[in-house]
């Protein structure tokens, strides 16, 4: 189902829907009903229906039925915890199948281990933790420290305090597969307990100071540190006379006191609130204006390094436009520090993109990695485009290659200087296959444009796109790229190139003579490819996503929906409707975007009174 599409009315028997029906339920976040639903089917009809969405939005459904319930439905409870069982199962099943593991999964996963802790079932709770460990809930970094942690919680519940010790370590060694901020006031305070109760007490110490000067925004959790620090040192005035302490510590302690402490509750809410937001921006500037920094466990033991310097840039996850976006920065840093090594540390399926690129050299950041044992390390998986989008959205100014690159030191004449084209390089061998695919196909000389069916997160996606390629495909072979099956889109001059790994994709790409693609991927890849793109925009900003693009033109609405752009992403829904999907992005019409691609090649304009009216071409 094309989860954009509208919902399918047909029904099967009892008033039950069809597959596609719940699942456009589902996409949307109805758990309740969605679960309501699937409980009422017959369980040898629950295999058809088990769609990542469907299943996630049942133990979503199912969880919540459990917390609500009242004490004495204790027959009610049991019968719930039975069905989440079940479902769960099922969903491991089919994911194991399909060899195919989407985040719902994981999400599921972890709500259901949550309950089971609350319930007390702890050896069940752990197993599921397992479980999603071993699935590869390391591909979503937001997740797997998560995971981690709340292990740690069944292992300390259980009274493996040193177990559940050696699994924070862990986590807090390795800041650079965190990509949430907000978890580090959680690791501190788990990590600092567990440091007590097997006897390091230095440790203990360090982690308060490390978890003071962090930053992240739970003040409760900051008072909870603070508290701590206090009562470890006795009195406030020990902390600061204390010849063990750092005068950095103690200065940051001596602000958070007076921000925090006594003479904030002095002043009472309406004057310590200014207080508290300006210790914020405090932290923030001093956490993120140094240009490189080392990992805090570092600091703990000595360091052999070698004689020569040292950089490293980790970043756990993608996607590949963010990639290609810091290909730029790289490429700068590379520039100030010709005599330096970089080692870039990003998981191992992206480095087909970095072929060819000797800017960096490359390491699995799920390999033993310790940042600790470089001279300099930036941090790009607690990740700089993200943290400034959401601090100035939906005024955002800069774009994701000039914050990149200002993450990585490069400021100044460096900046302005900087090449900004996204780098990515073809080898003899994709241009052989580009060339074997486009000779087996008859495309030599035909006007071939491609179009990115769909972006990585489903807000971005364009609701029109059948509508769209089948306009194309009146005066241009369209070559249609996913790296799903396609599924339609049976229409003349149109070839379907799905499955394909990046460098397969990215060669025949460069064969076409234009790209039409939604906020994703093939947008950046025109760009480092030179080729003209049309990209369509709505949530995020097309002009911020393509100042930097001369040969890349962006369509969006903002002309007559002036929430666009709202920076939202795919957990924030939709502002005016309340769903997942962007309605701005339905507003685009497909002829409008077939204008602004003949304007961008030369050709014949269409007609704009017949496009889309509202559209507005950039």
């Amino acid at each position: 189902m094309n989860s954009q599409d509208p919902a399918p009315r047909a029904y099967v028997g009892d008033g039950l829907p069809t597959p596609s029906q719940l699942e456009y339920m589902a996409f949307h976040g109805h758990s309740e009903r969605v679960h309501a639903i699937f409980e009422r089917l017959p369980e040898a009809e629950r295999s058809r229906y088990a769609h990542h969405y469907i299943l996630s939005q049942v133990v979503r459904g199912g969880v919540d039925k459990i917390r609500a319930a009242r004490e004495d439905a204790v027959a009610v409870i049991r019968e719930e915890r039975a069905f989440l069982e079940d479902v769960v199962a099922l969903f491991v099943s089919r994911c194991r199948s399909q060899d195919t593991f989407p985040r719902e999964l994981f999400v599921s996963l972890l709500e259901w281990a949550r309950l089971l802790l609350d319930e007390a079932r702890l050896a069940e709770a752990l197993e599921y933790c397992d479980l999603a460990l071993d699935l590869g809930a390391r591909a979503y970094p937001d997740l797997h420290p998560q995971l981690l942690l709340h292990k740690a919680s069944v292992l300390s519940a259980m009274g493996h305090v040193g177990k559940a010790h050696a699994v924070l370590q862990g986590v807090y060694e390795r800041m650079d597969l965190v990509s949430d901020r907000n978890l580090v006031s959680r690791l501190t305070l788990e990590l600092a307990r567990t440091s007590l109760l097997t006897g390091q007490v230095r440790f203990f110490k360090r982690l308060l100071f490390d978890g003071l000067t962090a930053f992240y925004k739970s003040m409760d959790d900051r008072r909870r540190i603070l508290e701590l620090i206090r009562r470890t040192y006795r009195r406030s005035a020990q902390v600061l006379v204390s010849g063990e302490t750092r005068a950095r510590d103690k200065l940051v302690f001596l602000l958070h006191w007076i921000c925090l402490g006594r003479p904030a509750r002095m002043l009472g809410h309406a004057l310590s609130y200014p207080l508290e937001r300006g210790l914020l921006v405090g932290l923030y500037l001093g956490q993120y204006t140094r240009k490189g920094r080392r990992a805090a466990a570092s600091s703990l033991r000595p360091v052999a390094r070698p004689e020569e310097e040292r950089l490293l840039v980790t970043r756990a996850m993608g996607g590949l436009g963010d990639l290609l976006m810091l290909t730029p920065g790289l490429h700068a840093l590379r520039r100030k520090h010709p005599r330096t090594r970089i080692h870039l540390a990003i998981p191992r399926r992206f480095f087909p993109l970095f072929e060819g690129n000797d800017d960096v050299e490359l390491l699995d950041i799920h390999s033993e990695l310790d940042p600790g044992d470089y001279d300099r390390w930036f941090n790009l998986t607690d990740c700089p485009a993200a943290r400034t989008e959401s601090l100035t959205a939906p005024k955002v100014r800069r774009g994701r290659i000039e914050i990149f690159a200002r993450a990585l030191g490069i400021r100044g004449p460096a900046l302005w200087r900087m090449e900004r084209r996204p780098r990515y390089f073809l080898t003899d061998e994709d241009r052989a296959y580009r060339e074997r695919f486009f000779a087996a196909r008859g495309l030599a000389g035909e006007s071939v444009i491609g179009v990115q069916l769909r972006s990585d997160e489903t807000y971005r996606d364009y609701p029109h796109m059948p509508a769209l390629v089948r306009a194309l495909a009146r005066s241009h072979v369209v070559l249609l790229f996913d790296s799903r099956p396609i599924v339609g889109y049976d229409f003349a001059n149109t070839i379907k190139v799905d499955g394909l790994g990046l460098r397969e994709a990215s060669a025949l790409a460069s064969g076409c003579r234009a790209l039409v693609a939604p906020d994703s991927s093939f947008v950046h890849l025109a760009a480092a490819l030179g080729l003209p793109a049309v990209g369509l925009f709505g949530p995020t900003d097309g002009a911020v996503r393509t100042r930097d693009y001369p040969g890349v033109r962006f369509i969006d609405v903002r002309r007559d929906l002036r929430c666009v752009p709202c920076w939202r992403n795919e957990e924030i829904p939709c502002a005016l409707t309340g769903m997942r999907t962007s309605v701005c992005m339905g507003e685009i019409g497909p002829l409008t975007v077939v204008a602004a691609l003949c304007d961008l090649l030369g050709e014949t304009p269409v007609d704009r009174a017949a496009a889309a009216a509202g559209a507005r071409v950039h």
